[in-house]
């Protein structure tokens, strides 16, 4: 959608809003193949075979799967050169979660040099919720829902990715030039939520993800109070780290949370999640 006269009356917000929401703005594709790793494995009969032949449908995949199995965390344990073999390895669901990661990853970059920055600090924020809500999943009693948590984690703000992939497309027109401290303001508006909720609908993803995308600045309660109350406590806890596309906030104690004290967490573990997302986000995971 191009700026038009009528637009140049518009506020930002309001340019925004409107490309967003006109009928020829098209929403970001979600990756099949992702998807369908993630939902096969929830079928007791699948077999490596299986998955092998899932990524295989995604050159680019399958050699970031293989360059992954070969990263220097594995260093010593051989060579791989095969698919089968990096899936087993890594495990069906590592696999499974890396191809999300590495889909989505796709989607956080940019041409305009401001949109990018902020871009890279949402995605290291997505990531590190994702890692956290996992880490919450397993130690709170909730282990089975464990990759949903994670998904839950990496998904929550792709409404803020949308709306920066427009803002890049408004500074492209040349029209004015948008600070960082306005797109910051501007993604962290309500627009996000309601964006992400349709794209999670546009790409036909199961519930809980609509919700927790749509309502994870809200009260966690309902049928998905314990993945709500763990996304809210991740942007706690990575504000606090910086982790954000917000300044840190030192003060922030995400021990002493309504959602802390919900998912029954003690400030020396929230310190030792604290600590895996510092090793987590400086190793080389190969994404």
């Amino acid at each position: 959608m191009q700026a038009t006269a009528e637009q140049g009356s518009l506020s930002l917000q309001e340019m925004i809003e409107a490309q967003i929401r006109s009928s020829d703005f098209e929403l970001p594709v979600f990756s099949t193949v992702a998807l369908k790793l993630q939902t096969e494995l929830s079928n007791p009969d699948i077999t490596i075979e299986d998955i092998e032949a899932l990524i295989m449908e995604d050159a680019s995949l399958a050699g970031q799967i293989l360059r992954m199995a070969n990263s220097a965390f594995y260093k010593g344990l051989g060579e791989i050169n095969t698919v089968k073999r990096a899936i087993l390895r890594l495990g069906a669901q590592q696999v499974a979660n890396m191809a999300m990661l590495i889909s989505q990853k796709q989607s956080y970059v940019s041409e305009d040099a401001a949109v990018a920055r902020i871009m890279g600090k949402l995605w290291e924020h997505s990531f590190a919720t994702a890692i956290g809500c996992r880490w919450i999943a397993e130690n709170c009693g909730y282990a089975a829902d464990a990759n949903v948590a994670f998904l839950s984690g990496l998904l929550h703000d792709i409404g803020k990715v949308v709306i920066l992939q427009v803002i890049s497309d408004v500074q492209k027109q040349g029209t004015m030039a948008v600070s960082d401290q306005a797109i910051v303001e501007i993604i962290n508006g309500e627009l996000h939520t309601e964006i992400g909720h349709k794209l999670i609908t546009a790409w036909a993803l199961p519930e809980p993800f609509g919700a927790v995308v749509r309502d994870h600045h809200g009260p966690a309660d309902g049928e998905h109070k314990v993945l709500l109350a763990s996304v809210s406590l991740m942007n706690s806890v990575c504000l606090s780290m910086g982790f954000s596309v917000l300044e840190a906030d030192s003060a922030i104690m995400p021990a002493a949370t309504d959602e802390a004290n919900l998912l029954g967490l003690s400030e020396i573990q929230l310190a030792e999640l604290e600590i895996l997302l510092e090793d987590t986000l400086q190793a080389d995971l190969g994404v």
